[in-house]
């Protein structure tokens, strides 16, 4: 039996999943109504599930024109990727020289989860494991300004994701071998391969982007 607060959560899933599998696309509106009818149930947990995904950026609401599945405009993709890129590329330096036996396990841990994740076509968890790979990095920095600057972009990884896998496929089922050479660069020590990995390892993403878009500048 699911209380209220488990049920919202329940139904963040439900929602999460119909975004990541496209059966919401990126712009279309979310109707409330509809959603609450077809999972047999009121309104409430219905608009706090919405409030979870627009924290994770996944949708957004405005005023007078009601929620959307987030899209990335071309500058949104451009400031959310350059400034990831400056701030994981400081933070890997850092975390490098802070990094325990314990965490690297995590990593490995996660990258394991990343390959399931990925033949089992679950976006969800993908997404998930992205999020955490990269936090547990930020978090090794010890830099805890970097850190709260790092956790104010959570609220975009979700449009990343999405964006991403909507716009570049191929990239999306490169995941694992992407963050294995993240993973790779921080065992090296080698304190300008690992600025160098980090800071291209969204970069090149941006770039891609661009030339699917046709639309950025870097």
């Amino acid at each position: 039996m699911l209380n209220h607060e488990n049920l919202s959560d329940h139904v963040a899933k439900i929602i999460r999943k119909m975004i990541l599998n496209g059966t919401l696309k990126p712009g279309d509106k979310v109707n409330q109504a509809q959603l609450a009818e077809s999972l047999n149930i009121s309104r409430g947990p219905i608009r706090e599930a919405l409030h979870l995904l627009q924290n994770e950026g996944l949708i957004k609401h405005e005023t007078n024109k009601g929620t959307h599945v987030t899209t990335l405009s071309a500058q949104d993709a451009y400031e959310i990727y350059s400034l990831r890129a400056l701030l994981e590329s400081k933070a890997a330096e850092l975390a490098m020289m802070n990094l325990t036996p314990a965490e690297f396990t995590q990593l490995e841990k996660l990258l394991e989860e990343f390959r399931t994740s990925l033949f089992a076509d679950d976006l969800e968890k993908e997404a998930i494991c992205d999020i955490n790979f990269h936090k547990v990095i930020v978090k090794a920095s010890h830099h805890q300004r970097l850190i709260r600057m790092h956790e104010q972009l959570d609220i975009q990884v979700g449009a990343m994701f999405l964006t991403v896998v909507n716009k570049l496929p191929v990239r999306a089922t490169k995941v694992v071998e992407n963050h294995q050479k993240l993973l790779d660069a921080l065992r090296s020590s080698d304190r300008a391969r690992v600025a160098k990995e980090f800071s291209e390892h969204y970069i090149h993403t941006l770039n891609e982007l661009k030339d699917a878009q046709g639309q950025l500048t870097i």
